[in-house]
C-alpha cells in the first residue's frame, strides 16, 4: 500500500500551524511536560539585539504574507558565521516557514533540519518542531524519517500519545511493514481517551494483513456499533460468514437492513439469497416486494425469478404466480414457462399450465423439452383434450428418458378416448 503525497494545501496548513506555535516560544517561554522532565537548561534563548529586530520585520512580512520579502532578509542572515546558535536556529525556523508558504517542500525540510541539528531551540519548540517535520515528511513519502521523528518525539513525550502512535503507523503501512503498523495501530487504539474511527479502520487493516481474523471480527464489531455505517456491518456480514457463523451473518445483515444501509439492488438480493440459505423464504419475499416497490431492485427476470422462489419456497403458489409469469415473459428460453406451469399444475389449474407449456414450447431452448411436452399431454389429458395430449406424448416418447412415462399416458388416452366415443355413441 503506498500512500499518496500529501496535497500541497495540507504541506501549507502544516507549516502555518508551526509559524503559530513557534511564534508563541519566541522570547520567555513557558516550560512544557518535556523540560519539566530535565533539569533547568542552562542555555539562553533570547536572540541578539541585531536579530531580534531582523525578527520582528520579518514576523511583520509573514502576517502580510510576504513570504518573498522575509526570506529576502532570512537569507543573508544565515550565512553570516558569527552569530549565536539560537539566533541561527530561529532563522533556519523562519526561513522554513516561508519556503513551506511558498510550497517549496524540500527546502523547507532542509531548513527544519537544519534548525534541529544546531540543537539550540527550547524544548517545547524542538518537540513541536519535531512533530511536525514528521508530518511533512510522511507527505512526502519518506516514511523512515518520519518514524525516526515520532519516535524521538514519544521519547521526550511526559507520557504516550496516541496521535503520534498513529502517524508511526500510517508509516510502517506506507513501507508495506504490516507487523510493525500493527503493533503501533494497537497503541493508537489503547491509548485513546475515546474511541477513534480512524485509529480503528487502521487497526483493522493491519490486522486483516497480520491475517488476525478474530480480532478483524472483533474490530469490525467495534466499528459497527460505534460508527454504524454500511460497509462496517456488510464487512463483519462477511468476515462471520468466512468463519462459518453464518447465522450472526444473517442476523447483522437484518440488522442493517432495518437501518436502512441497505440500499443496492445487490445487497437486497444477497440478502434475500441468505434467507433462502437459511430457509427463512418469506422473510427474503418481503425484502424482494419492498425492493421491487421502492425501483431499487430492478424489474428483470433474474430479479423477478428469485422473488418468485422466494414465494415458492414459502408456498404462497398465487402470489408466486405473476412474477414468475413476468419473468418468463422476459426470459430468453421457455423454461421458466415450464416452471409456471408446474406451479399452476401444484393447484390442479390445468388450463392456464396447458397455456404456459405451450408458450414454453414456442419460446423453445428448453433443458428438457421431453418433461415438457409429458407435463403438457398431461394438462390436454386433464382437460379431455385427448387430440393433443396424444399428440404431446408421442412427443415426449422421442426422449429416452420420458418414454416410459408417454407410453402408458398414451395408453390411459387410448382408454379415456375410446370411453369417451363410446359415452357420445
Amino acid at each position: 500500500m503506498v500512500f499518496p503525497r500529501t496535497p500541497a494545501s495540507v504541506l501549507r496548513a502544516l507549516t502555518v500551524f508551526l509559524v503559530i506555535g513557534f511564534l508563541a516560544f519566541s522570547g520567555a517561554a513557558p516550560l512544557d511536560a518535556a523540560e519539566k522532565k530535565k533539569k533547568k537548561s542552562r542555555k539562553n534563548f533570547i536572540p541578539s539585539e541585531s536579530v531580534g529586530k531582523k525578527l520582528m520585520k520579518i514576523q511583520e512580512f509573514m502576517e502580510e504574507e510576504q513570504w518573498e520579502e522575509a526570506l529576502g532578509i532570512i537569507t543573508p542572515l544565515t550565512q553570516k558565521k558569527r552569530l549565536k546558535k539560537f539566533d541561527k536556529a530561529n532563522l533556519y525556523m523562519f526561513q522554513g516557514f516561508n519556503l513551506g508558504a511558498l510550497e517549496r517542500y524540500d527546502e523547507t525540510l532542509v531548513a527544519f533540519e537544519n534548525a534541529l541539528a544546531i540543537d539550540y531551540l527550547p524544548d517545547s519548540a524542538t518537540q513541536q518542531l519535531k512533530y511536525n517535520l514528521g508530518q511533512l515528511y510522511l507527505g512526502q513519502q519518506n516514511y523512515d524519517r518520519a518514524i525516526e521523528l515520532f519516535e524521538d518525539w514519544l521519547a521526550n513525550a511526559e507520557k504516550p500519545d496516541a496521535q503520534a502512535s498513529f502517524m508511526i503507523t500510517i508509516a510502517y503501512v506506507g513501507k508495506d511493514d504490516w507487523p510493525s503498523a500493527l503493533v503501533w495501530a494497537r497503541k493508537s487504539v489503547d491509548l485513546s481517551a475515546s474511541p477513534v474511527e480512524n485509529r480503528l479502520r487502521l487497526q483493522l487493516a493491519a490486522e486483516f494483513q497480520n491475517g488476525n481474523m478474530p480480532e478483524v471480527l472483533e474490530t469490525l464489531k467495534t466499528l459497527a456499533t460505534l460508527f454504524p455505517k454500511k460497509d462496517y456491518y456488510l464487512q463483519l456480514a462477511h468476515g462471520y460468514s468466512q468463519v462459518g457463523q453464518e447465522e450472526d451473518a444473517l442476523a447483522l445483515l437484518e440488522l442493517a437492513y432495518l437501518q436502512n444501509f441497505l440500499d443496492k439492488e445487490r445487497d437486497l438480493t444477497n440478502l434475500t439469497q441468505r434467507y433462502l440459505y437459511h430457509s427463512l423464504p418469506w422473510p427474503g419475499a418481503k425484502v424482494m416486494q419492498k425492493g421491487l416497490e421502492d425501483e431499487i431492485i430492478e424489474t428483470n427476470s433474474e430479479n423477478l425469478e428469485l422473488y418468485a422462489n422466494s414465494l415458492l419456497h414459502a408456498r404462497e403458489y398465487d402470489m408466486a404466480i405473476g412474477p414468475l409469469t413476468e419473468a418468463a415473459e422476459t426470459s430468453e428460453d421457455g423454461d421458466l414457462y415450464h416452471r409456471v406451469a408446474q406451479v399452476h399444475i401444484e393447484v390442479e389449474n390445468w388450463k392456464s399450465a396447458r397455456k404456459a407449456l405451450e408458450k414454453a414450447v414456442q419460446k423453445g431452448s428448453l433443458r428438457d423439452e421431453g418433461s415438457v411436452q409429458l407435463l403438457l399431454g398431461i394438462a390436454n389429458f386433464n382437460e379431455k383434450r385427448y387430440v393433443s395430449a396424444r399428440k404431446a406424448f408421442n412427443e415426449a416418447a422421442k426422449n429416452e428418458r420420458n418414454a416410459d412415462s408417454a407410453s402408458k399416458w398414451l395408453e390411459h388416452v387410448e382408454r379415456a378416448s375410446s370411453a369417451n366415443e363410446s359415452q357420445q355413441s
